[in-house]
């Protein structure tokens, strides 16, 4: 038996027109996201609304807007990821009030889904290495405290505006395609 995506667990609507995948936030899903910390709250990383809509289905993502940050910290929260016509919702609500729903992430999709590879050691030659526990220190300082789980920089190479780096393996990817510490991670070299 496969077991369900965590982050699009179960099925609420099936149509032509669309699809509303539902998850709680408790459990697994909890579990995934809780090393992503900002000013001492636990909460859904932007890369999750990412992943979440490519669960659900959609090939390619463009257009995505993050129009209000989820607390992954009551009991009792739902995650859903709506995808129809070309369109994406990822929405919360608290399981009491199901139609009292927040958006969160919205976007549109796009039909190429092809992944393009980079060479990256051609990018890292004018580069110098960077100390990458001095980046998530700096991170810590701003209010960003990323677990053991979401310290995904193996390493990271900077200079004359530009960055590189290299994420760690992972072991396991806890039933998801891309983690959203992965993806999480990949932009934190920018800083």
């Amino acid at each position: 038996s496969v077991r369900p995506h965590p982050l699009a667990q179960h099925p609420i609507a099936m149509t032509d027109a669309g699809i509303v995948l539902r998850s709680p936030a408790d459990g697994v899903l909890c579990a995934l996201v809780a090393n992503h910390v900002v000013h001492g709250r636990v909460i859904f990383p932007g890369a999750g609304y990412l992943e979440t809509a490519r669960a659900a289905g959609a090939p390619a993502l463009r257009g995505v807007f993050f129009l209000q940050p989820l607390a992954v910290e009551s009991h009792g929260l739902l995650i859903e990821c709506a995808l129809a016509h070309g369109h994406f919702e990822v929405r919360s609500a608290d399981a009491a009030a199901v139609d009292d729903i927040t958006v969160n992430c919205t976007g549109a999709t796009a039909s190429n889904g092809e992944w393009q590879r980079i060479g990256h050691a051609s990018l890292r030659a004018p580069l110098r290495a960077a100390h990458v526990p001095s980046l998530y220190d700096a991170f810590d300082t701003v209010g960003l405290q990323y677990g053991p789980g979401y310290r995904t920089l193996a390493n990271a190479w900077v200079g004359d505006g530009s960055a590189a780096a290299r994420l760690q393996s992972r072991s396991t990817h806890e039933g998801i395609q891309v983690h959203p510490a992965d993806l999480d991670g990949a932009p934190c070299v920018g800083a």
